[in-house]
């Protein structure tokens, strides 16, 4: 089913929800290997819902159906020198899709952030308004066109990242900003990764514009560090320079210009440095930067990483799991990022481990009860992407 308005989807689901027919909800299905599979075969494909209903350049905001692509989106912002800070990745060489097809209702409902989170912040920060229709067919509107319009609860913030497990959103309202007028990125050597998160630590601790910090291996084998820096041309300038007396202790410093720059960033964005083979899982480990060094080193000596790199200046590590024993080495590998105050979310696994341990990381009791309570508030036949984000018992 791929319906073209909000009353549509509305019809549709009120159906479901008196039949109690479960369904699988997603944009393009371009991301369909993100989370556990769903408890359904029928399938409500948002893609669509592909109208931009407005966009007001001086007011730094857009509202546009799910369905809109986006490419198309950043198209639209890139002419009057605008941009999704969020940086969304598409993951479609992770999922074997067309990134092409990846949707802004998408990226609003998996609340993937990209690269220059720690500079802009993440989705979440971006979104001031929904409309979607819940689990009985009801339509709702939530939020609106600026940051300071929610009293009560913030429903658009509680749908973001719920994966459609909570409502079928039909449009989006984002904030954007102005797109940086320079961009440059360093590139030098690594060390070892407790020197690097240090040097990290000490970057980030200086306003320098900087929109991405990557420790990654790069296609001559060699383990380096970027260093993005964003902003106006005077300013960037004056950055890097400040950077690059910082940096020279290291040597070997190689700067990457605006496109070039902008083209390392986007395979950054998209995991291409961790090269993952098809029989290897995908990890996305979100821990404290102090923490992942160690982490990092037991989990390699466990055998539980095969390649790795180092996002977020430290704050995440994407990794690759060799597929002998996957059973075997999800248990230790989740049960190691707790120790060290980690959440480990498999990003693309076999659907058998998926069934079994699930993509998202286990949650506390009363976490899990208050999931539970907001998910039958919403849905109260369970017919949204049953099973998406939690194990079926």
């Amino acid at each position: 089913m791929r319906p073209a308005t909000t009353q549509d989807v509305a019809d549709i689901l009120m159906d479901a929800a008196h039949n109690r027919t479960p369904l699988v909800v997603r944009g393009n299905g371009t991301r369909a290997g993100l989370g556990n599979p769903v408890a359904a075969t029928q399938v409500l494909e948002l893609g669509g819902l592909d109208q931009i209903d407005f966009y007001d350049p001086d007011d730094l905001v857009i509202r546009a159906g799910v369905g809109v692509t986006l490419e198309s989106v950043e198209q639209i912002l890139a002419q009057k020198g605008q941009y999704l800070p969020f940086e969304p990745p598409r993951y479609a060489g992770l999922y074997g899709t067309d990134g092409a097809r990846c949707t802004l209702g998408g990226a609003v409902s998996t609340a993937l952030s990209g690269p220059r989170r720690i500079l802009t912040g993440a989705v979440r920060d971006f979104v001031l308004g929904v409309e979607g229709v819940n689990g009985q067919g009801d339509v709702f509107k939530a939020g609106g066109r600026t940051m300071k319009n929610v009293t009560g609860y913030d429903i658009s913030k509680l749908v973001t990242g719920a994966n459609g497990t909570l409502a079928a959103l039909t449009s989006v309202t984002i904030k954007v900003l102005p797109a940086p007028r320079a961009e440059v990125t360093l590139v030098l050597p690594a060390a070892t990764l407790a020197e690097d998160v240090a040097l990290f630590g000490q970057m980030r601790a200086l306003p320098l514009g900087i929109g991405g910090l990557a420790r990654r291996v790069n296609a001559a084998g060699a383990c380096e560090l970027l260093v993005r820096v964003e902003g106006t041309v005077p300013g960037v300038a004056g950055n890097q320079q400040v950077l690059a007396g910082l940096l020279a202790p290291r040597g070997g410093m190689v700067v990457l210009e605006q496109e070039a720059s902008h083209a390392l960033w986007a395979g950054v964005r998209e995991l291409e440095c961790l090269n993952a083979r098809p029989d290897e899982l995908v990890w996305r480990v979100n821990l404290p930067a102090t923490t992942m060094p160690a982490f990092v080193e037991q989990a390699r000596s466990a055998g539980c990483i095969n390649r790795f790199f180092v996002d977020w200046a430290g704050g995440v590590v994407f990794s690759t799991m060799r597929g002998v024993q996957p059973e075997v080495d999800t248990l230790r590998y989740r049960k190691m990022a707790e120790q060290a105050g980690a959440r480990a979310t498999i990003l693309r696994a076999p659907q058998d481990v998926l069934v079994r341990f699930g993509a998202f990381p286990p949650v506390s009791a009363g976490v899990a009860t208050l999931g539970a309570r907001t998910r039958a508030a919403f849905d109260p036949a369970g017919i949204l992407n049953p099973g998406r984000m939690t194990v079926q018992a």
